[in-house]
């Protein structure tokens, strides 16, 4: 047994051992730089929200609540005609109850009104608002005043600059219309598998072609977006150090044109497949649409409402 005496002797006491393994790790102290890699993870992240998007709806739309209970043709029908309405209603108070008529049926469908408000209001129609403003000026709007930010005779202007009434008017309803289509088409996909709704299409004898493409393009959505989704995690897994700006352009460039070129010989490879199953251009669904007396009872309430709207758009 060696003793302490001589253990400075012994080859394979830990005096051998080198003394950069001795050191204490200093990796705690070390700060680590960007790779210069966030706009792989952010395109990652946009990607996986397509998913995410359809597990969402797919939530909803398997939920026993009021439009999920509903035969699809009338929920087509219904909710277009609203929002056909919409585009011609000029009075900004029936825009508005078209607006709560929609929230409502949101939440009588068992919807999350936060997500549903934000994925509606807090993007499009806030955009489109806020481009309008300049236009609610009298440099495009005459009327009157409601907001002088300049007054007359200021850098040559004989009436000043102010905004008017009627500029905010239009900027309002300009806001609106795209806003409560988007409501109405929201509750259609979420409160319907998209499945339900071209076999409705097709059940309504819209063109079997324009069916078809309405398929395909729904699917080759989350087939592109997995595609681009495994290049740039590859990418990203591949990535060492910083990347400069030209190179992330290159890439990008390059996937774009990789994913061109690999869409356009799987689409032939996919039609060949669907003719070899039989597929003869005329899409084929499972499911069986029936009216019930719910659904008239929809149909009769909605038409109420419709003809109340009408009413109030003269009077307002």
């Amino acid at each position: 047994m060696p003793t302490p005496n001589n253990m400075d002797n012994n080859p394979e006491t830990p005096s051998d051992i080198p003394s950069w393994l001795l050191e204490k790790n200093q990796a705690g102290n070390v700060k680590v730089r960007s790779s210069g890699t966030n706009f792989i993870a952010k395109s990652l992240h946009h990607f996986s929200e397509v998913f995410e998007n359809e597990f969402f709806c797919e939530r909803y739309a398997s939920k026993p609540m009021m439009l999920q209970c509903l035969d699809p043709r009338v929920k087509v029908i219904v909710l277009f005609a609203f929002m056909l309405f919409s585009a011609f209603a000029s009075s900004i108070v029936i825009l508005l109850a078209l607006a709560i008529v929609a929230l409502l049926y949101a939440k009588l469908s068992g919807l999350d009104m936060k997500d549903y408000v934000r994925r509606v209001w807090a993007y499009i129609p806030l955009i489109i608002f806020i481009f309008s403003i300049p236009g609610a000026s009298s440099l495009f709007t005459k009327g009157t005043p409601l907001l002088t930010i300049l007054q007359p005779g200021t850098f040559g202007l004989r009436g000043g600059l102010y905004f008017t009434a009627s500029g905010f008017k239009m900027a309002i309803r300009l806001a609106l219309r795209p806003g409560i289509s988007l409501s109405f088409a929201f509750l259609l996909l979420l409160t319907t598998r998209w499945t339900r709704i071209t076999g409705a299409l097709a059940s309504m004898h819209l063109p079997l072609l324009l069916v078809s493409i309405f398929n395909m393009a729904y699917r080759y959505i989350f087939v592109m977006s997995d595609m681009a989704s495994n290049m740039m995690e590859a990418r990203f897994l591949r990535t060492v150090g910083r990347l400069e700006a030209a190179e992330n352009r290159r890439f990008m460039s390059r996937s774009v044109a990789h994913l061109f070129i690999k869409s356009h010989f799987l689409s032939e490879e996919i039609y060949d497949a669907m003719v070899c199953r039989g597929f003869t251009g005329k899409p084929v669904s499972v499911d069986s649409f029936k009216i019930s007396s719910i659904d008239i009872l929809f149909i009769i309430n909605n038409i109420v409402i419709l003809l109340v709207l009408i009413a109030g758009e003269h009077l307002f």
